[in-house]
């Protein structure tokens, strides 16, 4: 991986060794070019190893791909939940910090945010299983929040899950085109940075997670000040 390729991977991961190397190596490339474009030869030589050295830690590359994926997944529930944990009790609140925790992960870990949501089809059968299961129960946190404001009267939203699906569309796509400062050499940089230069080069992921939650409230109704 690159010294100057800043938060491939939470500190936790990136943290873990020769396997936080290997995890980081693995976001880069996956997330270039995708699992099929990406041989366990690439990997190694990516860190300057053998591939024995892969297979010390990973059965194949589709068990690499599928933990990256799981755990990128996982990462964005736990940012949720932890959101929703200290927003209090105001629905409105709850949906602001679900959102400000999505679009955060999302535009901090740009490569790894790509790689949870893309290939799914060659992710292993216990992973397909285990990603599923993270995705829902995030989606589960913001479903509740949007009946507790419909129940309250906070929330004039008929369709939850269109508004869900919108909003959790919201990181997904920044993950395409934001890129902190100091991703110079993150091979999709050149178009990221273009698409930049259209939405606002100076944004900061504050901003975002500021405007976000805007477009998210105004998604499900809120009868607040935003209106």
């Amino acid at each position: 991986m690159s010294s100057d390729v800043p938060a491939l991977l939470p500190p936790q991961l990136a943290a873990d060794g020769a396997k936080g190397r290997l995890l980081a190596a693995a976001v880069e490339l996956f997330a270039a070019r995708g699992y099929h474009g990406v041989s366990v030869r690439d990997l190694t030589a990516h860190l300057g190893v053998q591939p024995s050295s892969l297979y010390a830690k990973y059965a194949s590359k589709a068990e690499l791909f599928s933990e990256l994926v799981f755990l990128a997944n996982e990462e964005i529930r736990d940012r949720m939940r932890a959101g929703l944990l200290e927003a209090g009790p105001d629905p409105a609140a709850q949906l602001a910090a679900l959102t400000h925790a999505n679009v955060e992960f999302h535009t901090t870990y740009p490569l790894f945010a790509t790689i949870a949501h893309n290939d799914f089809a060659s992710l292993t059968e216990s992973a397909l299983h285990r990603v599923a299961a993270s995705r829902k129960e995030a989606i589960d946190l913001m479903r509740a929040v949007i009946d507790r404001g419909n129940d309250l009267g906070a929330f004039d939203c008929a369709d939850p899950w269109t508004a869900i699906a919108a909003i959790a569309g919201f990181g997904i796509r920044l993950a395409v085109w934001y890129r902190p400062q100091g991703h110079t050499t993150d091979p999709t940089a050149g178009f990221a940075a273009e698409v930049q230069t259209w939405m606002g080069p100076d944004r900061t992921i504050e901003d975002l997670k500021t405007t976000y939650a805007t477009y998210s409230l105004r998604i499900v109704g809120w009868r607040g000040p935003t209106d």
